[in-house]
């Protein structure tokens, strides 16, 4: 029987997150319509054997290597035949009443790709749940802002608020994109934007797909009236120039140049 939803979830050692995470998507467990498949990046902890005792219905493929969120997300997609796609970060909490919602928006309005919903932080406070497209000045003074955080300073402290849309009102809003740590994705879209770009390992993989949907026709939508549970902090007390930083660089620097060459051949 062909699937309606198959939901996405990656992972590299983060049993500690997939717990809450699998508990909280328990009521899709008899839903002959909806599949759960779970991507490993190569951990070495106990989450693989975990998830086979706990939730031996949770479909599972592991990677030989940790090969980023792009390219897990990706082998997840190839083995998707489903008419629709979720993306789920391991530390987010779902409720059914966010998931059924956002199926019937996309059910209901064809000319959209891709949505979302309001992403809650385990504070109670709403989260950047969808931005402006990154520029590059915007992601220099974000850097440089971040940096001045650790040593007491408040450098250009509106730069990351500039990338972020009013989210106050309760109608969905068309926008620029939402962030990959809930996307609710139409296959048919996919399919003809093609997949995710794996040459960005880590950041802005979500903001160059939604951009590449957006090119083919298709809306991005953020629904502000439902939420789900993301328990993710703004990494300011993350080391300088740490792998996890460089790497972003790297993906951020991938992605300017590729819009640039992008315009240069007149895609």
């Amino acid at each position: 029987m062909k699937t309606k939803l198959t939901i996405i979830i990656i992972g590299h050692n983060s049993w500690h997150f997939l717990q809450k995470n699998l508990a909280s998507l328990e009521f899709v467990k008899d839903d002959p319509e909806t599949e759960i498949l779970y991507v490993d990046n190569a951990s070495t902890d106990e989450t693989r054997a975990a998830i086979t005792y706990s939730y031996p219905y949770v479909k599972m493929i592991s990677c030989g290597m940790n090969r980023g969120i792009a390219a897990a997300r990706n082998i997840g997609m190839v083995n998707s035949a489903s008419e629709y796609l979720l993306f789920l970060d391991s530390d987010t909490i779902v409720n059914k009443e966010a998931l059924d919602e956002m199926m019937r928006y996309m059910e209901e309005h064809e000319e959209v790709g891709l949505c979302s919903c309001k992403l809650i932080g385990q504070d109670g406070l709403p989260q950047a749940s969808c931005k402006h497209y990154p520029t590059r000045l915007g992601v220099i003074k974000s850097g440089l802002h971040n940096i001045g955080v650790k040593f007491g300073l408040d450098l250009f402290p509106n730069a990351y608020a500039r990338t972020l849309y009013d989210t106050s009102g309760s109608d969905p809003m068309e926008v620029d994109f939402v962030v990959g740590a809930c996307q609710l994705i139409r296959k048919k879209a996919q399919i003809k934007v093609g997949f995710l770009d794996e040459r960005i390992f880590y950041g802005p993989e979500d903001a160059d797909f939604c951009r590449r949907m957006k090119k083919k026709g298709y809306k991005i939508i953020y629904l502000p009236y439902i939420s789900i549970i993301h328990d993710y902090q703004r990494p300011i007390t993350q080391k300088f120039m740490s792998l996890q930083t460089l790497k972003q660089i790297k993906g951020y620097s991938y992605y300017f140049r590729k819009i640039v060459e992008e315009k240069m051949r007149g895609i």
